[in-house]
């Protein structure tokens, strides 16, 4: 059973997890240090239905805007603002899931980085 994130962990994972998709070498210990804790079933919807849309543009684009971060606050407004709409539109809730398909498979690389690095942190 998944548990429920605070809005403030929650938040924290975002950041995190966007860490993988600046316009430079990733740190997946990094990321997976950051969202220890969390259950990777969870994490991986995180990543792929909320993450993902918001950040994925930055290392799809030819010239990324994002190279060392993103802030705190732009993907965490983004994804609300995306949960709100996907809440009232059938149509953008159709779009949505779509482009989490496509995401899924594109970045499927970074989840299998990710939990690599989350069952070596519970080694250590």
């Amino acid at each position: 059973m998944e548990s429920a994130l605070s809005d403030h962990r929650r938040e924290d994972a975002w950041e995190a997890l966007s860490e993988a998709f600046n316009d430079n070498a990733v740190d997946y210990r990094f990321i997976a240090d950051e969202v220890d804790g969390i259950p990777p079933r969870q994490l991986q919807e995180i990543l792929f239905n909320e993450v993902a849309p918001e950040c994925a543009f930055n290392v799809l684009a030819v010239i990324p805007p994002v190279w060392t971060g993103f802030d705190r606050t732009s993907p965490a407004e983004c994804i609300r603002h995306t949960q709100v709409r996907n809440r009232r539109s059938l149509l953008a809730r159709l779009r949505h899931r779509i482009r989490v398909a496509f995401y899924r498979v594109r970045f499927c690389s970074h989840w299998e980085r990710i939990e690599a690095e989350l069952g070596a942190c519970r080694r250590r």
